[in-house]
């Protein structure tokens, strides 16, 4: 064996086996897996993260927590400053009674307002439909009339075709067999705009009721301005005894913060607060002065947009009469400072 033989002979290495396409199938797959693991692991880990944070801050305001509670239970066992803290959180729920009271009352005026302007819709939907329905019927009806005189023309073009039987009517049988046609046209297309006429009435009819959709701006405003009469007018009946403005400062204080003067002046100020508490609570005979503070805002405020709801704070009245009439009583902007937490209560 020649040199060149041995040499065609030899089986020279590759660089590299080739693989076989299922295999390769496969490797790919792990490669994709381990991707999608490593950023489910990722995802994980900041899962994890946020976790400890979470865990972190609730352990501070736990500790706070606890921190506070011994404070009060300090506070409360000493006979001197312990009624001082019951008179703290008494005027915290005398906030709290009037934000109640202010938030049904919103949600009452809501709930009448929707009534009637749903109603207003309905009725306003019914009248438009009850039109269309109407002139969908003349419609239709003129439709039928046209398809029963196409009917007829064409009827009596037939009738005409069939009496021409002498062989010297052949020139005028052609011309009225056009006619014909042409005529069976025009009825088809008037049967097509009659059954138009059917679906469009028939669509019309069974046309739904249509959703509110949400409380239109004058509605709101209207609204925002009785909820912002109700809040003066409480503020009115507490500021008296001082107990409106003690009562904001309740919210901003802590019960360590809060001094109210001796045993006698807590004891008097608690009766004082249970009084109002429960004239808060059983308002009546109201409506004639809501309405009247109502009217007065409406005539006086302003608004940011022509598209707000909610009046900018510094343009409602600083001074009203008095609840038995005489001279004008000046009272605090309940919306600038936030009264009864009147703010998230107004509609937008």
């Amino acid at each position: 064996m020649t040199i060149g033989e041995r040499i065609t002979g030899l089986k020279m290495p590759l660089l590299g086996a080739k693989r076989d396409p299922a295999e390769q199938e496969r490797l790919l797959k792990l490669y994709w897996n381990r991707a999608e693991l490593k950023k489910e692991l990722a995802g994980v880990d900041d899962q994890l993260y946020q976790l400890r944070d979470r865990l972190k801050q609730q352990e501070a305001a736990t500790e706070r927590v606890l921190e506070e509670k011994e404070s009060l239970e300090v506070l409360l066992g000493n006979p001197e400053l312990g009624f001082g803290a019951l008179v703290h959180f008494q005027l915290r729920a005398l906030w709290k009674a009037c934000n109640v009271q202010l938030e049904q009352f919103g949600t009452e005026l809501r709930r009448q307002q929707e009534d009637r302007e749903r109603k207003r819709q309905l009725v306003e939907f019914h009248q438009d439909r009850q039109a269309r329905v109407k002139l969908a019927a003349e419609r239709l009806e003129a439709a039928a009339a046209a398809v029963e005189t196409e009917e007829q023309t064409l009827a009596a073009l037939h009738a005409e075709l069939r009496g021409l039987t002498s062989f010297w009517h052949y020139f005028r049988r052609r011309r009225l067999a056009e006619r014909i046609t042409e005529q069976a046209r025009v009825r088809a297309a008037a049967v097509d705009y009659l059954t138009d006429m059917q679906d469009a009435k028939r669509t019309v009819e069974k046309e739904p009721w249509p959703e509110i959709a949400g409380l239109a701006l004058d509605g709101r405003r209207a609204i925002n301005n009785a909820v912002i009469a109700y809040a003066q007018l409480l503020y009115a009946q507490l500021a008296e005894s001082g107990l409106a403005l003690l009562s904001r400062l309740a919210r901003a204080k802590s019960v360590q913060e809060a001094n109210y003067g001796s045993r006698h002046e807590c004891q008097t100020m608690m009766n004082d607060i249970g009084l109002a508490l429960v004239s808060v609570r059983a308002q009546r005979d109201r409506a004639a002065e809501i309405r009247s503070r109502s009217e007065l805002l409406r005539s006086a405020v302003r608004y940011e947009s022509a598209h707000d709801a909610v009046p900018e704070p510094l343009s409602l009245p600083s001074a009203f009469v008095g609840r038995d009439g005489g001279v004008p009583v000046r009272e605090p902007n309940v919306l600038a400072d936030d009264y009864w937490e009147i703010g998230r209560l107004l509609l937008r």
